[in-house]
């Protein structure tokens, strides 16, 4: 098996969950290199996923969002993303100049299964606090620069595919997992988050779903709001809580990245594009293209195209 590949579209079921499975059957354990400028349509959309993660920025700034929490992350530093924690990266710069690796694994990898004292005593705790969604991860803490370091050691060793490699990898990850969890109960276990906290997040998911079902149609927040039994307000409310733009904001961002899909992926016309995204005029479609993407969707697909003969 191949332990380092490139991002891969992310396909995500009603809920927002990711559907690949990360790794294999009997090594669920993955290093993605995160391509930024041939993925970032996916990469940065809404997704959660079984596994935990460790993401660690080689070059740029990026935002990431864990739930309604928002972390700048720089070069050098990393995140660590709790199973089932709904989150996003987005690029503060340059998308070319914008690349991190993420490190995805099963919280069992860590102990070798679920029915073990590790497992119960190391690893449980942490999966099962709504508390803890997630901790970024700063070079000027020194415990957190160890595992910063570790993130590293594995992204260069999963370059070599030697036989010993997959041990090799999961010694610098328990390591690394030792620092967390260590230096975490050190500093005290984080309260629990409200019930009106896991309200919005249900609440935030629903509306995402009801968007991905229904982004070819007309959409407006009343039929949002209707389908969630809530009122208009309480649906912004919600929506900006925990993704800080509005419905209808995260709506045209959501159309544009199917668009720039099917520019990738297809040789259908820009006009049939454009409608069949949701979008009722094309001038309104490309200067919606062209102020998320820097370019209009013409050139955007030969950019594509351009990209893929390298």
């Amino acid at each position: 098996m191949g332990y380092l590949t490139s991002t891969e579209r992310i396909s995500v079921d009603h809920t927002m969950q990711e559907l690949k499975k990360h790794g294999t059957r009997d090594f669920p354990f993955q290093v993605y290199f995160n391509n930024f400028l041939r993925y970032r349509e996916q990469l940065e959309s809404w997704h959660y996923h079984g596994e935990m993660e460790f993401s660690l920025v080689l070059k740029g700034e990026f935002e990431c969002g864990l739930n309604d929490q928002r972390y700048y992350l720089k070069e050098g530093d990393g995140i660590f993303v709790n199973s089932d924690v709904l989150h996003r990266y987005h690029v503060l710069r340059k998308y070319e100049e914008s690349e991190s690796i993420s490190i995805l694994f099963l919280p069992q990898f860590l102990s070798g299964g679920r029915e073990n004292l590790i497992y119960r005593r190391f690893v449980e705790p942490v999966a099962k606090d709504d508390g803890m969604q997630g901790e970024p991860l700063r070079r000027m803490i020194s415990w957190q620069a160890e595992i910063l370091d570790c993130l590293m050691e594995i992204y260069r060793l999963s370059q070599n595919e030697d036989w010993i490699t997959p041990l090799s990898m999961k010694n610098k990850l328990c390591t690394a997992w030792e620092l967390f969890i260590r230096n975490r109960r050190q500093s005290g276990d984080l309260s629990p988050r409200s019930a009106s906290d896991l309200l919005y997040e249900q609440r935030a998911k629903d509306i995402l779903n009801y968007i991905h079902k229904h982004y070819q149609d007309p959409v407006e927040i009343a039929d949002i709001a209707r389908q969630l039994h809530i009122s208009r307000t309480e649906c912004f409310r919600c929506f900006q809580k925990i993704t800080g733009e509005s419905p209808k904001s995260y709506l045209n961002g959501y159309r544009i990245r199917q668009a720039m899909g099917r520019l990738e992926q297809t040789e259908e016309s820009i006009t049939d594009i454009c409608f069949s995204c949701g979008f009722n005029h094309m001038s309104y479609f490309v200067k919606r293209f062209r102020e998320y993407t820097g370019m209009s969707p013409g050139k955007y697909r030969k950019a594509v195209r351009e990209l893929e003969k390298q």
